[in-house]
């Protein structure tokens, strides 16, 4: 990760200030969360896709979520029914929050800021909070380019909102239509436009993986088989809060595991810090239990990406890959784990 250059006064000033104009603007009373609106980052280009939270009347506020891997993992959460799979999905997202809440819900940090502005707030839930959710890392503050791009976001919302009261603007989730405001700069200044923009479900594929390592395949096939055994395996973010020192980015570690779904017994849980390692450690982990242990009946596996690391190695060593709803015995492992949060 680069420096992380935290805001001026005077982008956070402007910052609360949009949040306070879209508190007191209420716009969850026309829009719903599916009901995205698109706003272009002006410094980059990259497309914010801001859902407004508050219909529910349960949480108030507005998320950004960013580019494609933002509005992925928007599209993953609205599938996600089991509130388990919501709160490990977390781990994977990539979005800017404003939060509406009570002051007892603000962090240190978060007083100390707003005291420095000379600042307050009144009324239930009226105390604005500002966090980036990035995969792999706890929720964090927001660097000077993440602020000023959601005081954008806040303000530019408000418009569309204005818009679609007066009929002026479509848009329709189900149909995938919404706007992009989108800003030009002229003397200096930014002027925004509103345009029609069809909403793209963005698709992850994940290139097979062939196994060429004929020792690799060798030793795996001349390995004992048990008749019985029946292994799941996944990799994913950990529950687990590593902060290296205070003033560091909290973050979650990547872990394998691989668990007996017959009798719950926890073979390997390796931990790793770079997503970029999945393939190798599935597959290095992999092959060291069944050399030492030997060949199982079945693996059980539900991500694609394990779909497509598994289904060569598996097929060439005899090993039955079947995809599965869910992961018993490794979800109760990650429930455990994450108790502590």
């Amino acid at each position: 990760m680069g420096e992380r250059i935290r805001p001026s006064k005077e982008q956070l000033l402007a910052l609360y200030e949009a949040a306070v104009a879209f508190w007191e603007a209420e716009p969850w009373q026309g829009l719903y969360d599916a009901d995205l609106v698109c706003v272009e980052n002006p410094l980059d280009g990259e497309i914010g896709y801001c859902s407004v939270m508050g219909k529910g009347g349960q949480h108030f506020g507005l998320c950004v979520f960013l580019g494609m891997r933002g509005l992925r993992g928007f599209y993953e959460l609205m599938e996600l029914g089991d509130e388990k799979e919501k709160a490990q999905a977390v781990f994977s997202q990539d979005y800017i929050l404003c939060s509406f809440g009570e002051r007892g819900e603000l962090d240190e940090e978060d007083l100390r800021e707003v005291a420095g502005l000379g600042i307050t707030f009144q009324g239930a839930n009226a105390w604005p909070q500002f966090r980036r959710y990035e995969p792999g890392y706890h929720p964090w503050y927001l660097t000077a380019e993440e602020c000023v791009f959601l005081t954008h976001a806040l303000q530019q919302v408000l418009e569309v909102v204005a818009q679609y009261e007066q009929g002026e603007v479509d848009i329709d989730f189900d149909q995938a239509r919404t706007v992009l405001r989108k800003s030009e700069e002229r003397d200096g200044k930014l002027t925004w436009q509103t345009t029609p923009w069809e909403l793209q479900r963005p698709v992850l594929l994940y290139e097979p993986l062939e196994i060429v390592n004929e020792l690799l395949l060798h030793q795996l096939r001349r390995a004992p088989r048990s008749i019985n055994a029946v292994w799941e395996v996944e990799v994913c973010y950990l529950p687990v809060i590593i902060q290296p020192s205070k003033e560091e980015r909290p973050f979650f570690p990547r872990g394998f595991v691989l668990a007996d779904h017959r009798t719950g017994m926890i073979h390997d849980c390796h931990v790793y810090e770079d997503p970029g390692e999945d393939m190798f450690q599935v597959i290095d982990r992999l092959a060291r239990h069944i050399t030492n242990f030997g060949l199982p009946k079945e693996i059980r596996i539900k991500s694609d990406l394990l779909v497509a690391v598994l289904t060569d190695l598996c097929s060439k060593a005899g090993i039955s890959l079947q995809r599965a709803a869910s992961l018993p015995q490794v979800e109760a492992l990650l429930s455990e784990l994450g108790r502590e949060l």
